[in-house]
């Protein structure tokens, strides 16, 4: 079986972990506090750095998720915007209605780990991870198809359910110095991101897709948070495949639920289909996510295709940063799928071949 690959970013965790010592035996309010037990997460941590572990003060014993802003070697996004991944965890967490991670406390001052970090209290429960793709190995593959419905079925009422969050709770998200829409403040920024990713020699079919979607822009964009990185990778399930945690909120945006049903549903085709591994049975089709989202928000996904193109792109441009980065990904035994191919073709842009 394939292993999930993990991404370490600092060579001592133990140096990392006495460094912590103190800092969280003040916050815990005990005089000494032991971490043990620090590992890093498989199948996920490109961006942030992330480190589990686990407290014991003497009296009791606690698990822990540190989460610590990447530094420049390590940056994956143009703006990563780490005290709003906070924030909005914790604005979330506070209106009770989407099942994120408690959140504990912020450190903004560098002199304790280097950069700044949060402390989240640990989820338990299975993710479906990306690397290996989750229809070819895991635990999902051993799940029944009932099973598998439940797990799909859970998910897609919680990708509704931040759907449905107000947005003046988490106004703190809105960017208006980038445009007057979520759409426009997207657009403004992935070209802020294109430009700093690929210093400054953006290739001419990046600056076409922008040009179709500047000229293809919905008329009436929905408004509304957008979760950003909405797949089933982002989430944590328990043993009755039910959602105990959704995860990562890099991207979180105002650019409105069809973003993120969109981002969805071209993880879905990448993670299958786009690899060239049939979809498990049980989890739900294109169609039926599709109709179950429109159910559960009351929404139309009449722009999809717009979102989808822009989707592609944005996840072309990760793509072409994680290159530049010289991100040691482990190899596969299936065929590389590609965001930028995908966009090309969606839109009727000419691909350039080295861009693949």
């Amino acid at each position: 079986m394939e292993q999930a690959p993990v991404f370490p970013k600092r060579g001592d965790v133990e140096a990392t972990a006495e460094r912590l010592r103190p800092w969280l035996a003040d916050r815990l309010g005990v005089a000494d506090v032991e971490i043990d037990d620090l590992a890093y997460p498989q199948g996920a941590g490109v961006s942030n750095e992330t480190i589990l572990f686990r407290a014991r003060d003497g009296r009791t014993v606690d698990h822990f998720v540190l989460r610590i802003a990447p530094g420049a070697e390590h940056q994956m996004f143009y703006d990563p915007r780490f005290r709003v991944q906070y924030d909005i965890v914790v604005a979330l967490r506070r209106h009770g209605t989407v099942r994120v991670p408690d959140v504990l406390w912020l450190e903004d001052d560098p002199a304790v780990l280097g950069r700044p970090f949060y402390l989240m209290r640990r989820m338990r429960g299975n993710v479906p991870v990306s690397m290996p793709v989750y229809n070819s190995t895991g635990w999902l593959v051993d799940a029944t198809p009932a099973q598998r419905r439940t797990l799909w079925t859970d998910a897609v009422h919680q990708l509704a359910a931040i759907h449905r969050v107000p947005t003046e709770l988490v106004s703190f998200v809105d960017h208006p110095e980038d445009g007057a829409t979520g759409d426009e403040q997207q657009l403004t920024y992935w070209r802020r991101f294109a430009a700093w990713a690929l210093e400054d020699e953006v290739p001419e079919t990046i600056l076409q897709l922008f040009g179709w979607l500047d000229d293809n822009r919905p008329r009436d964009p929905v408004a509304g948070l957008s979760w950003g990185d909405a797949r089933m990778g982002n989430i944590m399930f328990d043993d009755n495949f039910r959602v105990v945690g959704v995860m990562d909120w890099e991207q979180v945006s105002l650019a409105g639920p069809v973003a993120d049903l969109a981002w969805w549903l071209m993880f879905d085709e990448a993670h299958s289909h786009g690899v060239g591994v049939p979809r498990l049975a049980g989890l739900g089709t294109r169609d039926e996510t599709i109709a179950l989202w429109e159910e559960l928000t009351g929404l139309s996904s009449g722009d999809l295709p717009w979102h989808e193109s822009f989707a592609s792109l944005k996840a072309g441009l990760l793509s072409l940063r994680s290159r530049r980065m010289r991100h040691q990904l482990p190899s596969t035994k299936h065929e590389r799928f590609s965001f930028l191919r995908r966009a090309c073709e969606m839109t009727g842009v000419a691909t350039e071949k080295e861009l693949l």
